[in-house]
């Protein structure tokens, strides 16, 4: 018999035709109907592959993800949706899954989908070239900064001390946490990630900690919190400065005691997690600003990773970009061979404020746009061919520097605007999608006469 497919969805019509067709391509398959009765089938049994609806009736993609992750840290989970939303995708994807598919869904596309998912289920830490590793789809990279970034990682792996990882968005911070985890003893125990700038703050609590039944209006149901769920393995806080005062206090708390108690309920329980936490942010200049606890700093801060941006390490630049074209030729069914020189001295010489994940879409983007066998000027985003300004690349360029520094005052102005309406006329949210702290945007708001 082949690997262990579960599907889970309410649709049973759904459920039976993917059964039907996935069986005949020789995988053993079963279903279920709700996320509570797909959990107990997950804790009776080991599969390779779970495809699961994000909308049920009795809970939603997200809880039920962390919770087969929790329980089965190695499945593969694919999420299935008819909401082909982008920043849902990229959230599930930060919290474990391996990918999303939309509906209607296509019979070839998730044929071809779950083959390279569980053709691809090999140890996930692999030696490639010397010096250059990879964890799953994350490569690491060969440059002599990332050389000193996995070294650190594996000298902290094996013991029990919690690790701040600080870098750019998009440097790979939650790769290197799982990559620690899974050298560390606690490798084949659960890792558990949460993005605290994603929680709501009236949902802070209950999405750490749990809550019991009728705690709070809508608390319809007891919920585990991540701390639970992690129970035993690791807990990576990613973007622990956007966590509220408060929600910093118990915080401190649990770590302190190893004891955590739900929402509503006055018993606690013991847990035994490893922390791992991440920012994009200087968490010191948030403690001499009050907006973050020294002492929750000093507890999650007993070993800091800091995590290059690209601008540091041209040196890995055309190796990404090499390996991004190899696995966008696969995803899209094309053959393109490389790169002409001028678009690799173009990729070298670009700031990649987005890092890994700019340079990823980019290629990606650029693969698909090629109409000969290399990528060629053309097929590149004209902000890339032709930067309003680029900073110079002299390797002192400090983490967290603000898009704004290259742009000019009215781009500026447009760019602060723009952003603030995409962040809801959030300001806090706002300063961090531009990387830059709340009272510079303030300031900048001031300057340009912005009136939000």
């Amino acid at each position: 018999m082949g690997n262990k497919i579960l599907i889970i969805d309410d649709d049973t019509f759904i459920c039976e035709i993917l059964k039907k067709q996935l069986a005949s391509d020789g995988y053993d398959i079963e279903t279920a109907f709700s996320g509570q009765s797909g959990m107990e089938i997950i804790k009776s049994a080991k599969f390779d592959l779970v495809l699961c609806d994000f909308r049920l009736p009795d809970t939603d993609g997200m809880e039920l993800l962390q919770k087969i992750k929790a329980v089965s840290p190695s499945t593969i989970v694919i999420i299935i949706t008819a909401y082909a939303d982008v920043r849902q995708a990229v959230k599930l994807m930060k919290m474990g899954a391996e990918d999303y598919i939309t509906k209607p869904l296509q019979q070839e596309e998730i044929r071809s989908l779950i083959e390279k998912k569980l053709k691809g289920n090999s140890p996930k830490k692999r030696k490639v070239q010397s010096h250059i590793y990879t964890d799953g789809d994350f490569l690491m990279g060969k440059s002599e900064k990332m050389r000193s970034v996995i070294n650190l990682s594996r000298r902290v792996a094996p013991t029990n001390m919690s690790v701040l990882i600080q870098g750019e968005t998009g440097t790979g911070k939650e790769y290197v946490a799982r990559f620690i985890h899974q050298h560390s003893k606690r490798g084949d125990k659960p890792f558990v990630a949460l993005d605290c700038g994603a929680i709501p703050k009236d949902l802070a609590n209950s999405e750490l900690f749990g809550h019991v039944k009728g705690s709070f209006t809508g608390a319809v149901r007891d919920k585990e919190g991540v701390f639970q769920q992690a129970n035993g393995g690791t807990l990576f806080l990613d973007e622990i400065g956007n966590l509220s005062y408060d929600i910093q206090v118990r915080l401190l708390r649990v770590l302190q005691e190893r004891m955590v108690s739900r929402v509503g309920e006055n018993k606690t329980t013991k847990v035994d997690v490893r922390i791992i936490t991440a920012t994009n942010d200087d968490l010191l200049n948030e403690v001499e600003q009050n907006t973050f606890r020294e002492d929750l700093y000093h507890r999650v801060n007993e070993f800091k990773i800091s995590l290059p941006p690209m601008r540091e390490r041209t040196d890995d630049i055309l190796f990404f970009a090499n390996s991004f074209l190899r696995s966008s030729n696969d995803e899209l069914g094309l053959t393109i061979e490389g790169f002409s020189p001028d678009v690799e001295i173009i990729l070298q010489q670009y700031a990649w404020h987005g890092n890994l994940r700019e340079l990823k879409n980019v290629v990606k983007r650029a693969t698909l746009m090629a109409s000969e066998n290399k990528i060629t000027k053309d097929c590149l985003p004209q902000e890339l061919v032709y930067p309003s300004h680029q900073p110079e690349n002299n390797g002192d360029v400090e983490i967290g520097e603000s898009k704004l520094k290259d742009a000019s005052s009215e781009f500026e102005k447009q760019l602060i605007i723009r952003t603030i309406e995409e962040a809801g006329f959030n300001k806090s949210k706002a300063a961090r999608l531009l990387k830059i702290d709340r009272k510079t945007l303030y300031n900048k708001i001031k300057q340009y006469g912005i009136e939000i």
